[in-house]
């Protein structure tokens, strides 16, 4: 019994200085860092303000792109990475993109455990665009 009592206060007195604050404040003067990869989610190209494409926002629903543009000449869908993640329940599982002849591709996100709600992911303006996906 007498050595359990002093590894016990030991085991206390470990606990309590893990436990203990350093009285120092966080630095919240650091400026978040800023990367120059672009980020994956966005509208591109040089389309002409007068151009149906110009209304494309992230975000909007496959029907509201459907009532711009009109139906696509094609479509392909595919899953990320993120349907092999153990335990991912978010809406990135599968991604169609929609292919628009002389106009550009929408790639939409938005299939997961909860259903499949389309919502705008990048717009890529392109008016060289065959219409159909690279094989």
């Amino acid at each position: 019994m007498k050595i359990h009592r002093p590894l016990a206060i030991f085991a206390a007195i470990l606990l309590a200085a893990g436990c203990a604050s350093t009285g120092k404040s966080p630095d919240h003067s650091a400026k978040p860092t800023q990367t120059s990869a672009r980020p994956e989610s966005r509208i591109e190209g040089n389309f002409p303000a007068n151009s149906p494409f110009a209304k494309i926002k992230l975000g909007m629903s496959q029907g509201q792109v459907h009532e711009i543009l009109g139906q696509p000449t094609d479509t392909k869908s595919y899953q990320t990475g993120k349907a092999w993640i153990p335990f991912y329940f978010g809406p990135d599982v599968m991604r169609t993109d929609e292919f628009y002849k002389g106009v550009g591709v929408i790639t939409y996100t938005g299939a997961g455990i909860g259903g499949v709600h389309w919502t705008v992911f990048r717009a890529i303006y392109n008016p060289a665009e065959d219409g159909y996906p690279d094989s």
